[in-house]
């Protein structure tokens, strides 16, 4: 069977799309279809792909980072003339609510990929977040094939300038797909009851255990003199709620530390290490840069505690699961985390694994600190129960089974 998959960004920073990938291709012809946003992004691409087979084809187009070298020529300006085009839309959108502004908006190299993704015929066409549904839409219908939606976040609810045009995307499209996949339970039921549409399958952003190996279970890893608290993502800011964190560890004296890991501006880190240094906790405070997801579990695993801080008043961090969380389970940290619909749904099934707090409630997530430094045991039967669930529950070895479905009988 062949099955196109469509991104709106870089295979690097859409580690749901890569393991459907890895995991279609086992069985299927499997070619890729994404966006390229920048030369870093494509660099990782590639080291990605140097141990893989399937295909991927990508759209480079908006690229923002060209060299001095570059400008002026003709991929230049093809760049910099869908950069300004989306920005033309964008604009527009405000004043005429139009299906195609909307979707032009959110996508600056919509038409590149709408054609890339229709240049070959394919029984299923699967588009990843919403700027991507038209182009696998336009594409299924063009070779009368069949369209999956993987919906990893509720982009139509973000609280940002693009909410308006992906709820047109989301409710243009949604009742088309003949399947649909979320990332939690709550998500799921909201969509089905926004939309119109039946319960999508809930595929959880679990990683698989191949990601693991050769890490030691958590008993048998040396113990630290410091309870090393982790936070791993695409970009660190304040928005993803460090500050929780950072008032936490006020007054815990040199017992901890805070390990802060994703792509950051010098701006940005300034801001962030200024932060801490309110609470006298700035020279505890570590900033490491991205790696390739393929290598991430494995540098997880020299710290004691994930942090996933994300905040309930942003309905799509309200109701989805982020990937930190089965990360830090598969590299055996215990979880601290706030309270959420989706991330209480979680730990509701992994008991012992973590701890669940009031967002915003730094002294309630100090308490549970202070609790594990306190209680060494306590901290090691946490560790363990995440490393056990994530092997019994929470794993793409497990969750691949409910994906494999969808394509049965096909």
């Amino acid at each position: 069977m062949r099955i196109c998959l469509v991104g709106a960004a870089n295979l690097t920073n859409n580690p749901r799309l890569l393991r459907e990938a890895d995991f279609l291709a086992q069985h299927h012809d499997v070619r890729v279809v994404c966006v390229g946003s920048s030369r870093e992004a494509a660099e990782a691409d590639a080291r990605l792909m140097a141990r893989r087979s399937w295909r991927l084809q990508r759209v480079e187009s908006a690229r923002a980072d060209w060299l001095p070298s570059e400008v002026g020529r003709t991929a230049w300006f093809r760049s910099a003339f869908a950069r300004t085009r989306r920005r033309l839309a964008e604009s527009a959108f405000r004043f005429v609510r139009s299906q195609g502004l909307a979707e032009r908006s959110v996508c600056a190299s919509l038409g590149e990929l709408c054609s890339l993704a229709a240049a070959q015929p394919a029984d299923w066409f699967v588009a990843h977040t919403q700027p991507a549904l038209p182009a696998a839409a336009a594409a299924a219908a063009k070779w009368n094939a069949r369209l999956g939606f993987d919906c990893e976040d509720l982009l139509s609810e973000m609280g940002d300038e693009f909410c308006e045009a992906n709820r047109r995307i989301e409710k243009k499209y949604l009742a088309r797909c003949d399947y649909i996949t979320a990332t939690s339970n709550a998500m799921a039921e909201y969509l089905s009851k926004a939309h119109g549409v039946p319960p999508p399958v809930v595929l959880y952003n679990v990683l698989p255990l191949s990601l693991a190996d050769g890490l030691l279970p958590p008993a048998q890893r040396p113990a630290h003199t410091k309870l090393r608290l982790h936070w791993a993502g695409q970009t660190i800011g304040m928005d993803r709620g460090l500050q929780d964190a950072f008032e936490a560890c006020a007054g815990l004296g040199d017992q901890i530390e805070i390990h802060l890991r994703g792509k950051v501006s010098d701006l940005d880190k300034a801001a962030l290490l200024a932060h801490a240094g309110r609470f006298q906790i700035a020279d505890r405070v570590h900033v490491h840069p991205r790696i390739d997801s393929d290598e991430l579990i494995h540098s997880m695993a020299e710290h004691d505690v994930g942090l996933a801080l994300e905040r309930h008043q942003n309905r799509n961090y309200n109701l989805t699961v982020t990937n930190k969380v089965f990360s830090y389970m598969l590299a055996g940290l215990a979880i601290a985390a706030t309270d959420t619909v989706g991330q209480r749904e979680v730990l509701s099934q992994a008991p012992g694994a973590g701890i669940l707090y009031p967002a915003g409630d730094a002294a309630s997530l100090r308490k549970l600190l202070q609790s594990w430094l306190n209680h060494p045991q306590q901290l090691a039967r946490a560790r363990q129960a995440a490393w056990d669930a994530a092997r019994s529950r929470f794993c793409w070895d497990v969750e691949q089974g409910k994906f494999a479905q969808l394509f049965a009988g096909d």
